[in-house]
C-alpha cells in the first residue's frame, strides 16, 4: 500500500466507522451467527497473495458483522462498561498511525510525560494527596496483577523478586466474595497459589481496618497454624459482575 492508497483507505475506514455508529441502534445487540458459522466462511490457510481492499471490506460486512456482539449498542447492558466514545475512536486511529512504543521515556518522551501529567490530573480529581503516582494499565486484569505483585513484595519486605519465592514465607491473599475473577489469574501468575486465596468462609479474624462488607483484598505472610490478618496495600474495589464467568465456570469469587 503506497501513500495515496493509505490516504484513500483511511478515509474509507473512517466513513465505514461513521456509518456503523450511525446505524448501530437499528442492529441486533447480539451476534446473529451460529457457532462455527464464521470460521466456516474463512479459508483454512492464509492466502499466498494479498487480497484487494475492496474484497476485505466486503468480507467485513458479509462475514464479520453478523458475528459481532455490539458492545457500543445503546441496549447493551451485559458484563461491564466498555464504551468507546467517538472522540476516543479518533484518538485510537491517531495513535495507531504513529504506532509509538511507549515503554520508556527515551522511546516516546511525549507519551511518557503526557501520561504522567494526565494521571496527576486524575489524582487531583479523586482527592488523593500530592505524591501519589502510577501508570496506565491496558486492562483491569493487568492492573490487578500489578497490584497483587506489589502487595506480594510489600508483604515479603521486597525480597520476593530479589531472592525468589521458594526462600520466602507462604503468602495468602484475603478477599471478599465480590472480587473479580482476575484475582484468581493474578495469584496464579504471581506464584502465590490458588490454595492461598482466602475467602470469607475461611477467615477466623478480620483486621480492624476492614469493615464488614469491604470489597478489598490484602496480601500477608501466612502464620503457622493460625489465620492472621495484617492489612497490606489495598487491592481495588470490587467490580465483579454476575454475568462474568471464570476459567472454573463459576461466578466471581
Amino acid at each position: 500500500m503506497d501513500d495515496a492508497e493509505f490516504r484513500e483507505w483511511s478515509a474509507r475506514a473512517a466513513a465505514w466507522g461513521a456509518d456503523y455508529r450511525e446505524t448501530l441502534r437499528s442492529r441486533p445487540v447480539r451476534a446473529q451467527s451460529m457457532p462455527g458459522a464464521i470460521a466456516a466462511r474463512i479459508e483454512g490457510a492464509a492466502p499466498e497473495l494479498p487480497e484487494p481492499m475492496d474484497a476485505i471490506f466486503a468480507d467485513l460486512d458479509a462475514i464479520i458483522l453478523p458475528g459481532i456482539t455490539h458492545w457500543q449498542h445503546p441496549r447493551f447492558f451485559a458484563y461491564f462498561p466498555a464504551n468507546a466514545s467517538p472522540v476516543s475512536v479518533i484518538a485510537e486511529y491517531l495513535t495507531s498511525a504513529m504506532a509509538a512504543q511507549c515503554m520508556l521515556w527515551q522511546t516516546s518522551p511525549a507519551a511518557t510525560e503526557l501520561e504522567t501529567r494526565v494521571l496527576d490530573w486524575l489524582r487531583q480529581a479523586t482527592g488523593l494527596p500530592e505524591g501519589f503516582a502510577g501508570v496506565i494499565q491496558d486492562s483491569a486484569s493487568s492492573a490487578t496483577l500489578a497490584a497483587i505483585l506489589t502487595m506480594r513484595e510489600r508483604a515479603l519486605a521486597w525480597q520476593g523478586n530479589r531472592q525468589g519465592l521458594s526462600r520466602q514465607p507462604t503468602i495468602r491473599v484475603y478477599c471478599s466474595d465480590q472480587v473479580h475473577s482476575s484475582i484468581d489469574r493474578a495469584i496464579w501468575v504471581a506464584g502465590i497459589g490458588e490454595e492461598n486465596l482466602v475467602g470469607p468462609s475461611q477467615r477466623t479474624e478480620r483486621p480492624a481496618s476492614s469493615p464488614p462488607g469491604s470489597s478489598r483484598a490484602w496480601a500477608v505472610p501466612a502464620s503457622a497454624g493460625r489465620t492472621t490478618w495484617r492489612a497490606s496495600a489495598p487491592l481495588r474495589e470490587s467490580t465483579g459482575s454476575p454475568c462474568m464467568s471464570t476459567p472454573h465456570g463459576r461466578g466471581p469469587r
